[in-house]
């Protein structure tokens, strides 16, 4: 029995392996720019901005598989060069998963951005940003949604109290020999993009960025149990560190219509994601405009992108068809994004052109 739950919990936590090693991911991920680079934050033209994306990974099926993620960030304040175009810009991040039956996931994931924009000329439409992220995480899940042999062979249907014992709930002394708790990790990233602009408004924006530098350490803490007798940490895994390439560039074929190819590459020791998109837009007035696209994750999954702009707030929907092993399977065919953006504008316009800061794809 003792090796059916050390079992058990080993299962759980090689599973948090694997979405720590998979790291979030949205098929819109130009609409959630502080997870893509830290150097994105107050790469805009107003006084903030605010946003934030929810995906389900499997939208018809009963039990939750979704992430969730919010930001705020700003152009703060001047660089220290004054007759070149610089600004600092700060942002705040805040996002959690679930998985499952169990709701295996992140409970606590927060990071705070910083990043400084360099002018590469006197006109303000070139720059190279620096960008720097602190945060913290902590892994959780609903144990008593967990069902053990005991409770299939009593037929239960609840966890009995040796269970809770076994798995670590109910206890709070660091000494107990069932004492098990999520541990917090703090994680650092940076970035470095180039965005700029030219005379017709096109945009390009090419960055990099490299998420969890200090491999932070993550999962259960077992109190007085946590070295082993060869000196090694249990229920402990380092999260490896995930590289980014990202690239966009908007080319304005009229004044209505535009065209906004972009690229990610996501790379850890263990995976490597490739998505290319594009999206097309059509300016219907003023104030409103329609964008519409398609995408592909490589190996996985085919992408419906749409979206409509009405000043400052841009609302992007996204569908993922499945095309691997799932596909099959009803109810897994897809997966749903829901993501929206604005930017608040209060202070007076400064001398910086809009189309570099706040491009409309």
């Amino acid at each position: 029995m003792r090796i059916f739950y050390r079992l058990s919990f080993f299962f759980l936590l090689c599973t948090t392996a694997q979405l720590g090693a998979q790291d979030i991911h949205f098929s819109q991920y130009n609409m959630s720019p502080l997870t893509l680079n830290p150097a994105h934050a107050g790469a805009f033209f107003g006084t903030a901005r605010i946003g934030g994306i929810y995906r389900d990974q499997w939208l018809f099926l009963p039990k939750d598989f979704s992430t969730r993620s919010f930001f705020i960030d700003a152009p703060v304040v001047k660089g220290f060069r004054k007759k070149r175009n610089d600004w600092v810009g700060a942002g705040f991040m805040f996002y959690g998963d679930r998985a499952g039956t169990s709701r295996l996931g992140s409970s606590m994931q927060g990071a705070i951005n910083g990043s400084y924009h360099f002018a590469l000329s006197k006109k303000g439409n070139q720059h190279i940003t620096l960008g720097l992220s602190m945060g913290s995480s902590k892994y959780s899940v609903k144990a008593d949604s967990l069902r053990f042999e005991e409770d299939i062979l009593n037929n239960s249907g609840q966890l009995l109290s040796s269970d809770r014992q076994r798995f670590g709930l109910g206890s709070t002394n660091p000494n107990d020999p069932y004492y098990q708790s999520p541990l917090a990790s703090r994680s650092f990233s940076v970035g470095l993009m180039y965005r700029g602009t030219n005379k017709e408004n096109d945009l390009l924006e090419l960055g990099f960025s490299a998420a969890h530098v200090n491999s932070p350490e993550y999962g259960f803490s077992l109190g007085s149990r946590d070295t082993t007798a060869t000196g090694k940490k249990a229920n402990k895994v380092k999260r490896p560190a995930r590289l980014v390439l990202h690239g966009l560039y908007t080319k304005h074929l009229t004044d209505k219509i535009s065209i906004s190819p972009s690229l990610l590459v996501q790379s850890t020791t263990s995976s490597t994601e490739i998505v290319p998109e594009v999206m097309g837009g059509y300016q219907w007035n003023k104030d409103i405009r329609f964008n519409a696209g398609v995408g592909y994750r490589v190996g996985d999954a085919a992408i419906l992108l749409a979206g409509v702009d009405h000043k400052d707030l841009r609302v992007g929907l996204s569908w993922d068809m499945r095309l691997g092993e799932l596909s099959s399977d009803r109810g897994i065919k897809g997966g749903f994004e829901l993501a929206a953006n604005y930017i608040i504008k209060i202070y007076k316009k400064p001398n910086v052109p809009p189309s570099l800061l706040c491009p409309r794809l």
